[in-house]
């Protein structure tokens, strides 16, 4: 049992050097998991287009981000979550088709009883970096230094997501708000997932970094985004009960 105990400090020390991965997340204590549980009044709430600003956002990653967002604020409870992509084409199809008089009028969708939001989360990729590896000066000092691990020096990966939001009285066309969220994920040999945080599906155009330090990145920014818009929404746009 002695040698045992002797022995499995170095089993483990092996392991670590031999490149197996983990991966190490930065988050806070507090989640936007503990306002599922939210039963107070609720803002109406919309989330336009985001724009990729960063050289590495491309394709439909701005889109990707964005329903994630909207997925993420779902969640939380607080808001009344308005449909302004994708689903928003398809109810107004279906309008059409119920006026063209193949859907039976008692059972057709009645026109004027959509939702407006009060506000309007408009974004812009700022920044985005998933494998950081080997690039000196990035956003935040986003590149640190790797000790040695039992003589040999770990590999060190690191992913790094800005977005910037505009929070838009709907009404009135003012900016209520604005504020940059961010995520930050490094992959090394000796580390431990950070848990506790919101975890949704990747979206369009981000299936690629599945299981990689830039999904851990997404999830810790869109963690911070939900909390940061519940600050940041006056609490008078609450008055919407469930």
């Amino acid at each position: 049992m002695r040698k045992l105990l002797l022995i499995l400090p170095a089993i483990i020390m092996l392991f670590s050097c031999s490149g197996v991965k983990t991966t190490s997340i930065q988050t806070t204590q507090t989640s936007v998991n503990e306002t599922l549980k939210y039963e107070g009044p609720k803002a109406r709430i919309a989330v336009a287009s985001f724009k990729c600003k960063a050289a590495k956002c491309y394709g439909r990653i701005g889109s990707g981000i964005r329903d994630m967002l909207v997925d993420a604020l779902v969640k939380s409870g607080k808001f009344i979550v308005l449909e302004r992509g994708e689903g928003l084409g398809a109810i107004k199809e279906e309008m059409r088709l119920s006026e063209s008089g193949y859907i039976n009028k008692e059972k057709a969708p009645e026109k004027g009883l959509m939702e407006g939001a009060d506000i309007l989360v408009v974004g812009s990729i700022v920044a985005f970096e998933p494998n950081a590896e080997g690039i000196k000066g990035t956003v935040g000092g986003l590149i640190r230094k790797v000790p040695l691990i039992g003589g040999v020096s770990g590999k060190l990966k690191e992913a790094y997501i800005a977005l910037n939001l505009r929070l838009i009285d709907v009404r009135t066309g003012r900016i209520i708000n604005s504020t940059i969220v961010e995520g930050k994920a490094s992959s090394f040999n000796v580390g431990a997932i950070i848990g506790g945080i919101l975890h949704i599906p990747l979206g369009v155009g981000l299936s690629k970094y599945k299981n990689t330090p830039m999904e851990k990145a997404i999830m810790v920014m869109l963690n911070d985004a939900v909390k940061k818009i519940s600050q940041l929404v006056p609490e008078d746009y609450y008055r919407y009960k469930n």
